[in-house]
């Protein structure tokens, strides 16, 4: 297969293509295997746009000369960066360090509007990488036994806990199966990279136990029989469904971990709500969400912070109605929900950050699928297949805390917006 990763490719720029392709192609590699990559990766692309736009003269710097789809992009990328700002001079309490995360999503911002500018067609290349990131991830976690163990048997690498583990090798497995023949008909080589690519996905997932990731599956499935129900044959449609369903219930019944972990949810829940047990993995969490949306209906426009909640603990309003592991474990570990711990720490800007993160990808992305353009509905179906599922396991995890998932997050919002913007926009 012949790639065209730049269509608009200025040849006396071609060191900065080169390293521009380079790094995209790159940043997803080793994304759960290598503690910094993407991170670095991003400030590289991040320096590769800034050198791009002060090389252009002043007339090429006007804002008319961006879009308001593209405008808006840019303002859910660096929209957590923006409420932590407002909420901290509202508090007039300046934390530089509260910043770690959310800036690394902010520096996708410029990448964005390189990205649009020099019209490189991301999918190209993340149809090769991101099967290949999951099978030297899959050797990586086998070549540790060590840690293998470390968390009582559940799959991780050495930074990265079971949870978020879990619920990022989920999102890649769909990935790579929303891939499968999204620039053209992929060969038989091609094709079996991507599949392998899925099967050791879902399997790390599997292996971490991360209930969240297991209850986000069926959506995901939903979302790529709702897309591609079209596209595909019936029968190819109806055959995928069955092996799907067989393999979920082979699971449930044959694998004593999985039976044990799915059955914990509604016994957990069932607890908490007759009081019977509260201090469990889901009782605690809803205990959680609940002593959120106290702090958060006492402070609602400035928040608290990271860390300035675990003070407010102390009110006899969560004292009274909450037991003190509960307690205490809030002080420690946080809301589990992304929604509410933005509310937490940035008050109302906080769900408006995180709201923009998702929504305007999101709506980009749900636009991009009506294009009669086979490219863009496949990076657009790509697009919604990662908002989609950080949208649903963003309700019982934290899923951009991180510097390392902001980075992740920016740069794959900015790269899958800019494959489906440029390419249709008169369109949208």
């Amino acid at each position: 297969m012949k790639l065209n990763l730049i269509i608009n490719d200025d040849q006396s720029a071609r060191i900065e293509n080169v390293l521009l392709v380079s790094a995209l192609a790159l940043f997803p590699l080793l994304y759960l295997t290598m503690r910094g990559w993407t991170n670095t990766l991003t400030i590289v692309l991040f320096s590769l746009a800034v050198i791009h736009f002060f090389r252009l003269p002043r007339s090429a710097w006007g804002i008319k000369n961006i879009s308001g789809t593209e405008w808006a992009v840019v303002t859910a990328l660096a929209s957590g960066f923006l409420a932590i700002l407002i909420s901290q001079l509202l508090r007039q309490d300046v934390v530089i360090r509260a910043y770690d995360g959310p800036l690394r999503m902010l520096l996708a911002a410029p990448v964005f509007l390189l990205l649009m500018k020099k019209k490189i067609d991301f999918v190209q290349v993340f149809q090769f990488i991101c099967p290949l990131s999951l099978l030297i991830l899959l050797v990586f976690v086998h070549s540790d036994p060590v840690q293998m163990q470390a968390w009582g048997g559940r799959f991780t690498t050495y930074f990265v806990d079971p949870n978020a583990f879990g619920i990022n090798t989920m999102l890649l497995s769909f990935l790579c199966l929303f891939s499968v023949d999204a620039v053209s008909k992929d060969g038989a080589a091609l094709k079996l990279l991507k599949y392998a690519g899925f099967m050791a996905g879902f399997y790390l997932e599997m292996k971490s136990q991360t209930r969240s990731a297991w209850l986000a599956e069926p959506f995901m499935l939903a979302l790529w029989a709702a897309i591609y129900w079209r596209s595909k044959s019936k029968r190819e449609l109806l055959i995928s469904t069955l092996i799907s369903v067989s393999i979920i219930l082979g699971l449930y019944f044959l694998v004593d971990f999985f039976h044990a972990r799915v059955n914990s949810i509604y016994y957990e829940i069932s607890a908490w709500l007759n009081k019977a047990n509260t201090e469990t993995s889901a009782g605690f969490r809803l205990s959680f969400w609940q002593m959120s949306w106290i702090l958060f209906k006492q402070n609602p426009f400035c928040g608290y912070g990271d860390l300035g909640y675990q003070s407010q603990l102390l009110m006899p309003q969560i004292q009274s109605a909450f037991s003190p592991e509960a307690i205490s474990l809030m002080g420690s570990v946080g809301p589990h929900n992304e929604y509410l711990a933005n509310m937490v720490r940035s008050g109302i800007f906080g769900f408006i950050a995180v709201s923009l993160q998702f929504f305007v990808p999101g709506v980009v992305f749900i636009r991009g699928l009506k294009s009669s353009i086979h490219r863009v509905k496949s990076a657009s179906a790509m697009g919604l297949c990662l908002v989609m599922g950080m949208m649903i396991t963003s309700v019982s995890q934290e899923v951009l805390t991180l510097k390392y998932t902001n980075s992740f997050y920016g740069l794959m919002v900015a790269a899958l917006c800019a494959s489906v913007l440029w390419k249709r926009p008169v369109e949208i």
